[in-house]
């Protein structure tokens, strides 16, 4: 199960059958900035969650719990 922001983002992309490079496009972010965050060395921008819930509509509580 997907626990860590990293983990639901990477199960958000796959979902969504896209490659990092076309996800990270979306959210404005380079795709190794988004390596990173799915690996968990690094936590997404405020920016970057706002772009998530715009334009995939996440759930930040969801994305941001346990």
């Amino acid at each position: 199960m997907a626990n860590t922001i990293g983990q639901k983002l990477k199960k958000i992309r796959q979902a969504k059958s896209m490659t990092q490079v076309e996800f990270s496009s979306s959210l404005g972010i380079s795709q190794g900035r988004l390596s990173e965050i799915e690996k968990d060395i690094t936590k997404p921008s405020a920016d970057t969650l706002i772009a998530l819930r715009k334009k995939f509509d996440v759930d930040l509580n969801w994305l941001l719990g346990d």
